[in-house]
């Protein structure tokens, strides 16, 4: 697994979640745009999510292939925070293409999310044996609309361990000092490997 850090180099002009590791929607727009040239660098396909509100964006999406033996899944993962649990949230929806038959099949079974995106490391984690508290459990990944585009069918990994993993993080003195231009580079580096979303440093 692959964390990942952005550093500032005048702290004086670094700005910082003002309830950490808690994101306002302001902070949270702020984050984004700090972290999409990072996901460009990345070679990721990404774009920002506007919000209505001009000076805000909603979130990100992120296109992520990953080449299997015969068929190719292509991830829509969206970054989008949750106005519950005030801290980001990934949400995915993926589809497998038959290298063959060009034939493109959503994925909408739980146990194909694991077969075909949860990479094997990971899977121990969420299944068996929770190392990772972001992923334990069997709940960890969920079903449900997208928030925004209503109808789109998604699953999501739930958030209620992030906020405690996150002050784990800003508490390790490798990475402490977690300014919004790092927040989701570090949050990723956390949950993206679990579905292949690595951002090289």
């Amino acid at each position: 697994m692959t964390i990942v850090s952005a550093s500032v180099s005048d702290r004086s002009t670094a700005k910082y979640a003002s309830n950490f590791p808690y994101l306002t929607r302001a902070e949270f727009s702020d984050a984004c745009q700090s972290f999409l040239p990072r996901l460009h660098a990345s070679g990721l396909s990404s774009r920002p999510i506007p919000s209505t509100d001009k000076e805000l964006f909603d979130g990100i999406e992120i296109t992520s292939p990953r080449e299997h033996d015969d068929f190719t899944v292509i991830s829509k993962v969206f970054i989008l925070l949750s106005p519950i649990y005030s801290l980001p949230v990934l949400y995915f929806s993926s589809a497998y293409t038959s290298l063959h038959t060009g034939e493109s099949t959503p994925i909408t079974l739980l146990e194909d999310v694991y077969k075909y995106l949860i990479t094997s490391p990971w899977q121990a984690s969420i299944l068996k044996e929770p190392t990772m508290p972001i992923l334990s459990g069997s709940g960890a990944i969920s079903q449900c609309e997208h928030p925004l585009y209503h109808g789109l069918l998604c699953f999501y990994i739930h958030p209620c361990h992030t906020g405690d993993v996150m002050n784990a993080l800003n508490q390790d003195p490798e990475i402490s000092d977690i300014t919004l231009m790092s927040y989701l580079a570090l949050w990723i580096g956390v949950v993206g490997p679990a579905i292949g979303i690595v951002i090289a440093g």
